[in-house]
């Protein structure tokens, strides 16, 4: 019998300013995230789960590899 698989997605919100892209704006949220997390910060965190049937290994989860 295979273990379940789970799909665990969790959604931080940080706030960024003076950035001017959508692209920098990920880049600045990330390294705010980074220090945050390394800091010990409480930061607000969002998680939704769900059960994963059918999965292809080789095959990313919404076509992007983390």
């Amino acid at each position: 019998m295979e273990a379940t698989q789970w799909l665990v997605t969790l959604t931080f919100r940080v706030t960024v300013n003076g950035v001017m892209s959508k692209d920098d704006s990920v880049e600045a949220g990330l390294e705010q995230l980074k220090m945050g997390l390394c800091s010990g910060e409480d930061l607000p965190v969002e998680a939704s789960v769900r059960r994963i049937t059918n999965i292809v290994e080789e095959e990313p989860v919404f076509g992007v590899k983390w």
